[in-house]
C-alpha cells in the first residue's frame, strides 16, 4: 500500500479501503480450452451483467504488405455489432447471402481494374459493372435484417465494440448475464462462418476515413521515427491497397489473424467458472486451430538513426511534436519512462504545464503520450504542444529540449514523486474496479508483454522504483540520438489552386515510392520549387503528366 503521505496530496483517502477488496491476480482464475483459447475469468458476484474481452495478438504492424488495414477493416467487418446473418443459426437464406458475397467480390474486383485502364479506356466497362454491382448490392441488402434492433446485443441491452492496435485486436462485450449463452454460440458462429456480410459498407466507410483524417501529424511523426518499420506505417498512403483489398483476402487474412493460438479471452462479471468452463469448452473451446503460420520477423532500428527532424505544412494551427524510441513494455526500463511520462506530462501537476504553460506562457498545452503506437516491439514516448501566441516552434522546441535536460540532472521533488506515485495507483485501482477497463487491460498487458500477470504486477514495481532510476532511464533514452521532431507550420488560407493540386500530386506519388515521411517532405518541397520556375501553362501541362502516372479514386 501507497504510504499515506501520498494520498494526502489529492483528495483520495476515501479510495484506501478498495486495495483489499480488488481481484488481485490470485482472483484471476486461468484456464484452457481444449483447442488452446486462454481464458481468464475473475468473478464479481452478485453482478448482473459480464464483460468479455477476446484480445486477439497481433495487430496492424504485423499484416501482410499485401494488405493493409485488413486489421482495420476486422474490427468493423467482422465485429461491431451480433447481426443475424452473421451469427444466427445457418439456413438457406445465410448460403444465398454467402453466394451474393462472393460475387459481390467478383464485381467490384473487376470495376476496381476497369476504372484503372490508361484514358478512360475502359469507361463503357466500368459503367455497365457499376450498374450490375448495384443490382447485386441491392439483392444482397434484402437478405439482410435492417430493422433497429436487428443486433441481437442490442436486443438485450448489451452493444460490443472492436479495435485494431498496432499489437492487437481487441473486441469488446458486455451483456446482461442472462445473454451468457447467445453470446458463447454467436462469437462461436462468427468465427466459424467469418461471413462479413458488411465488408464492402467497411471498407468504403474506411476509405472515407482516410481522405478526412484531419490530423496526420502523428502519423508524420511515426513515420520519421520508424523508417521502414512496421510500426512507421501510415495507412493513408495505402489507399489503393485497401481499395484492392477483397473480401476473400480478408476472410483468408482472419482465419489465421483470430485463430485460437492467437486469442486471449478475459471475462469479468457476474458469470462463474464452473457455469462458463462446459459451455466455453462446447462453442469457443471447439473452433478448428489451423496450422501456425510463422510469426513476422520485425526489422531492427539502426541503433545510429540519429537526431530526425521533419517539417510539414498542414492544418490550421502550428504544433511541435517530438518522440523519443523507448523499449518495450516488457523491458526494465519501460516502468520508468512510465512513470517519467507522467511527472512531464501530468494533467493538472506535470513538469511541462507547469514551466512551460503556467510560468512561462510559451505554450497553450502540452500533452504526453506513452508508447505511440505500441508497447509490443518498443514505440515512442511523445510530447505535443501549440506555441502561445506571439512565440514560435523553434523557440518552443528550445524550451522542451531544455526542460528534458533539467529534468536529467535535477532531483525529483519529493512531493511531485508522491503525487506521481499516488495518480498512477488511483489509475490502477479504477482499472481494477471498472469490469470493462479491467478485461482490456488484462488483455492489451498479454498482447503486449506476452504475460497477463504485468498488470497486476507494475503497481508493486512502481513501488520498488526510485527517483534516481527514472532519472538514469530518461538520461539513456530522451537523447538526442532517439530523438524524432516534426515542426507542422499552419497551411496558407490563400494558398495558388495551381500550388495546392501541385503539393497533392506530389504527395500521392511520394508516397507510393518513398516510405520516409522525411525523405518525402523534401522530395515535395524540391519538386514544387522547380516547378514554380516553370510558365503557368508548362506547369499545367506538366501536373497533367503527374497525374496520369495515379491511378483514379473510386468516388
Amino acid at each position: 500500500m501507497r504510504s499515506f503521505a501520498a494520498f494526502l496530496a489529492i483528495p483520495l483517502l476515501t479510495l484506501l479501503p478498495l486495495r483489499a477488496q480488488l481481484p488481485s491476480a490470485s482472483e484471476v482464475q486461468e484456464r484452457r480450452l481444449p483447442n488452446g483459447i486462454r481464458l481468464l475469468l475473475v468473478e464479481r458476484p452478485g453482478l448482473p451483467a459480464f464483460h468479455a474481452t477476446l484480445a486477439f495478438r497481433g495487430g496492424w504492424a504485423e499484416e501482410p504488405a499485401s494488405l493493409p488495414g485488413a486489421t482495420e477493416l476486422l474490427a468493423h467487418a467482422l465485429y461491431g455489432a451480433a447481426w443475424p446473418e452473421d451469427v444466427g443459426e445457418p439456413s438457406s437464406g445465410t448460403q444465398a447471402l454467402e453466394a451474393l458475397l462472393k460475387q459481390e467480390d467478383g464485381l467490384a474486383e473487376s470495376l476496381r481494374l476497369a476504372r484503372l485502364v490508361p484514358n478512360g479506356g475502359g469507361a463503357a466497362q466500368a459503367t455497365e459493372l457499376e450498374a450490375s454491382l448495384q443490382t447485386l448490392q441491392a439483392r444482397v441488402a434484402a437478405l439482410r435484417d435492417t430493422a433497429p434492433l436487428a443486433d441481437l446485443y442490442a436486443r438485450l441491452g448489451g452493444h460490443q465494440s472492436a479495435s485494431a492496435t498496432a499489437d492487437a485486436l481487441l473486441v469488446n462485450t458486455e451483456l446482461p448475464v442472462t445473454g451468457f449463452d447467445l453470446w458463447c454460440h454467436a462469437e462461436t458462429t462468427r468465427l466459424e462462418r467469418l461471413e462479413m456480410s458488411r465488408f464492402f459498407e467497411a471498407r468504403t466507410a474506411l476509405l472515407d476515413r482516410l481522405r478526412a483524417r484531419q490530423d496526420p501529424g502523428p502519423a508524420l511523426l511515426r513515420g520519421a521515427a520508424f523508417p521502414g518499420h512496421p510500426y512507421g506505417r501510415n495507412l493513408a498512403d495505402h489507399r489503393a491497397g485497401i481499395e484492392a483489398l477483397r473480401w476473400s483476402d480478408l476472410r483468408d487474412y482472419a482465419s489465421r489473424a483470430c485463430s485460437p493460438e492467437r486469442l486471449t479471452l478475459i471475462l469479468v462479471g457476474g458469470v462463474s467458472l464452473d457455469t462458463a468452463l462446459p459451455l466455453l469448452s462446447r462453442t469457443l473451446g471447439a473452433l478448428p486451430t489451423p496450422a501456425l503460420r510463422e510469426e513476422p520477423i520485425f526489422p531492427d532500428l539502426p541503433k545510429d538513426l540519429g537526431d530526425r527532424q521533419i517539417q510539414a505544412t498542414l492544418g490550421a494551427a502550428p504544433r511541435l511534436l517530438v518522440g523519443w524510441r523507448i523499449p518495450p513494455r516488457n523491458q526494465p526500463d519501460h516502468l520508468a519512462l512510465a512513470m517519467a511520462a507522467h511527472l512531464l506530462g501530468g494533467e493538472r501537476t506535470g513538469r511541462l504545464t507547469l514551466q512551460l504553460v503556467d510560468r512561462k506562457h510559451l505554450a497553450q498545452r502540452v500533452a504526453v503520450h506513452l508508447d505511440q503506437p505500441g508497447g509490443r516491439h518498443g514505440g515512442l514516448l511523445t510530447v505535443e504542444m501549440q506555441p502561445a501566441e506571439g512565440h514560435s516552434l523553434p523557440e518552443l522546441e528550445a524550451a522542451l529540449h531544455s526542460e528534458i535536460l533539467r529534468f536529467q540532472q535535477e532531483a525529483i521533488a519529493p512531493d511531485a514523486w508522491q503525487r506521481a506515485l499516488a495518480e498512477l495507483d488511483l489509475d490502477h485501482l479504477q482499472a481494477e474496479d471498472a469490469p470493462g477497463r479491467l478485461a482490456r487491460a488484462l488483455g492489451l498487458a498479454w498482447t503486449e508483454t506476452g504475460d497477463w500477470h504485468a498488470f497486476y504486477t507494475e503497481p508493486q514495481r512502481l513501488e520498488q522504483l526510485t527517483p534516481e532510476a527514472v532519472q538514469a532511464a530518461v538520461q539513456t533514452w530522451l537523447t538526442p540520438s532517439h530523438r524524432t521532431t516534426a515542426l507542422i507550420e499552419p497551411a496558407l488560407q490563400e494558398q495558388d489552386p495551381l500550388d495546392a493540386e501541385t503539393i497533392r500530386t506530389l504527395q500521392a506519388l511520394a508516397a507510393r515510392r518513398i516510405e520516409d515521411p522525411g525523405q518525402r517532405e523534401r522530395l515535395v518541397a524540391e519538386g514544387l520549387r522547380q516547378l514554380r520556375m516553370l510558365p503557368p501553362e508548362e506547369r499545367r501541362r506538366t501536373l497533367k503528366l503527374l497525374l496520369a502516372q495515379l491511378p483514379p479514386e473510386r468516388p
